[in-house]
């Protein structure tokens, strides 16, 4: 006779919390500066540590989840007077539960 197996719950510890650390480059219009820069201000989970002469911002994120990530990059990339927006850096940070 086979032995069941304990139910998944049993086995797996509470799960954690994702942490997404991510870097961007987002060119600008440079006519467009100071409206995308307040733009991304605004958004949650997001800090601008640079902004060149030519319209090149250096944008961290800091979200919950790949979701949120993924999501927020949109936004930022199609505010008007973006060119692009390129990913630089994404690192994925565990945080426990307790």
């Amino acid at each position: 006779m086979r032995a069941h197996a304990p139910p998944m719950s049993a086995n797996v510890e509470r799960a954690s919390a994702e942490l997404h650390i991510c870097s961007l480059v987002v060119h600008v219009l440079p006519s467009k500066v100071e409206a995308v820069h307040e733009a991304i201000g605004d958004l949650d989970g997001t800090e601008i540590h640079a902004v060149t002469a030519d319209g090149r911002m250096v944008v961290t994120l800091e979200m919950k989840s790949e979701t949120d990530f993924l999501m927020r990059f949109a936004e930022i990339d199609q505010l008007h007077g973006v060119i692009s927006t390129a990913l630089v850096f994404h690192q994925v940070e565990t945080v426990g539960s307790g």
